[in-house]
């Protein structure tokens, strides 16, 4: 993504100074044409369309009509217009028909991650089918009457439907209608403390969007851009600061990745509730090593969420610090995807209906993965997604075991370098 130093350079006109100092070509304008192009950011405004679903008890069959969902789309198009990634989040409203002879009724999904691929690449004019992939929590839950406390529990299952579709590309936005087929669509349904109904929901679910697709980084190709960036990375070498210290913040998602035998055993209305965590936020501090492209930093972050059915609240805390070493893999023109261990410090705790069942502090052994959108290395910023899993993480409590084996998932995390705007701003000079 472009940083504000050559959005000043760049428009205003402003060079550096070095009398008749010598730079390297490190960037070329044949590659920044090509990385300048690999990517473009996209966000708008989606409709998924949930097919409904039925449950059954005693041989009495209920059909439970379906809801409409808008939610808010943030992703890329990738490797040329052959890809797009992307991360759906609901905007809270779930709309259509009330269930007969059911007080409550909610049928609805969480955050969605996916990809689309496209055999032919989009381009402006061009209508293109698409077969993809997503990952996201569905929600289901009704209640019969208002005779509990906290209603019936929320079934929650992580889904991967697939994806089939067309998407028309015009000079600002793509336009798409989809099919989705969620192939993980039975289960059983507590609809009291101790007795279920066999439910299904409608495998095959449409969806309607428009996004405004933005390719920021265009302007970097010219010959203008090209010669300031290698004056840049001149400058950043000559004063060190290519190795960069850096902050990072963006919001975050945990999906718990399997289930708990201590709700099992003691509350089964809620072992199939895996409440995934709403957005927190994510603090990291680090140090960006440029010669053997690797990173080292601390990660912070809070990790809360609720259960709760009939009579009963389990709520569940996790509050973890973790350093970090990563090495990044490769540089595919401005995609660069990096892996390493994550050691962590977690204090875990749980408590059901207000009373705590345990507490411990423990170090946990997980890894990191993800990528940057880094097309050049003279950036004063950057975007990163990463994800961080903790497998087999549990709290445990007289043998049975609570996990906390989250998937983090980090969706777009803003990284600031420490002191490269300084070095240009001391080193340019306005033309006369």
């Amino acid at each position: 993504m472009k940083n504000v130093a050559i959005l000043i350079l760049y428009y205003v006109g402003i060079n550096y100074s070095f009398g008749q100092v010598v730079v390297d070509t490190i960037y070329t304008e044949a590659y920044l044409k090509k990385s300048t192009s690999f990517a473009s950011t996209t966000f708008g405004i989606d409709l998924l369309q949930l097919s409904g679903a039925s449950t059954t008890q005693d041989n009495a069959t209920l059909a439970l009509p379906g809801k409409t969902i808008p939610r808010l789309n943030i992703g890329g198009t990738h490797f040329w217009g052959h890809a797009d990634f992307y991360v759906t989040f609901p905007l809270g409203l779930s709309l259509g028909k009330k269930a007969n002879g059911l007080s409550s009724y909610k049928y609805t999904e969480s955050v969605e991650t996916g990809f689309k691929v496209y055999p032919y690449a989009m381009r402006p004019g061009r209508l293109t089918p698409y077969v993809g992939m997503s990952f996201q929590p569905i929600s289901f839950q009704y209640s019969k009457s208002d005779s509990y406390q906290y209603g019936s529990p929320k079934y929650t299952q992580f889904i991967s439907p697939v994806h089939v579709g067309l998407t028309y590309m015009s000079k600002k936005y793509l336009y798409n209608v989809g099919m989705r087929y969620n192939w993980r669509n039975k289960f059983e349904y507590y609809d009291s403390p101790t007795t279920t109904a066999s439910t299904e929901l409608n495998p095959v679910n449409f969806n309607a969007s428009i996004f405004r697709y933005i390719d920021t980084d265009k302007s970097l190709s010219s010959d203008k851009a090209v010669s300031q960036l290698n004056i840049m990375h001149h400058l950043l070498e000559k004063y060190d600061k290519l190795n960069a210290w850096y902050w990072a913040l963006g919001p975050s998602t945990a999906l718990q990745m399997s289930k708990s035998s201590f709700l099992e055993k003691k509350i089964p209305f809620l072992y199939n509730d895996m409440t995934n965590s709403f957005l927190f936020p994510e603090v990291s501090f680090g140090r960006y090593f440029y010669k053997n492209d690797f990173n080292i930093s601390a990660s912070l972050r809070h990790i809360t969420w609720a259960q709760k059915g009939f009579d009963t609240k389990v709520k569940q805390n996790r509050t973890s610090f973790a350093v970090e070493g990563y090495k990044f893999l490769f540089d595919y023109h401005g995609f660069v995807p990096f892996v390493g261990p994550s050691i962590m410090l977690d204090r875990l705790s749980i408590e059901v209906n207000k009373v705590n069942q345990a507490t411990e502090i423990k170090p946990v052994l997980g890894i990191v993965f993800g990528w940057d959108i880094r097309v050049t290395n003279t950036g004063t910023s950057l975007l990163r997604t990463n994800l961080r899993w903790a497998p087999g993480n549990h709290l445990d409590i007289n043998g049975d075991k609570v996990m906390f084996d989250h998937l983090e998932f980090n969706f777009i995390q803003f990284v600031k370098f420490i002191g490269r705007n300084g070095v240009y701003k001391a080193h340019r000079t306005k033309k006369s």
